[in-house]
């Protein structure tokens, strides 16, 4: 059971930079991954009537189009001896950064975690 699809992106959550159902449907698989974890297993039980966890997954599988963009670019090219150095990503901050993107959608939702927060729960 997907939490969204190609359709909430485009019309419910008006998202603009995925262009295509078949990328949408590949990166959400890993939204409903990452949500699952911050959810501690709870969201595929949730009746998600207010559209919240549909909404976060969006705003997720956008936000993983974007740093697979990101990892993509160049950090460094070199002519002579053909060296290329691609951007390292730090995995923790990237985490981190989709955690508080999902939480916006998800507050008051009881999917969350209400403890004291551990660092690297979200590695």
């Amino acid at each position: 059971m997907a939490y969204a699809s190609f359709d909430d992106y485009r019309n419910l959550y008006c998202g603009r930079a995925i262009r295509d159902s078949e990328d949408f449907d590949r990166l959400e698989l890993r939204a409903e991954a990452v949500l699952n974890r911050l959810t501690v297993g709870r969201a595929p039980k949730y009746r998600d009537r207010e559209k919240k966890l549909c909404l976060a997954c969006c705003a997720v599988t956008e936000k993983l189009q974007e740093m697979g963009e990101r990892e993509r670019r160049l950090k460094r090219e070199t002519v002579g001896d053909c060296s290329v150095e691609y951007r390292l990503t730090d995995r923790k901050a990237d985490m981190t950064e989709l955690a508080a993107l999902a939480e916006m959608y998800l507050f008051g939702t009881g999917l969350l975690y209400c403890g004291i927060p551990c660092e690297g729960v979200y590695v």
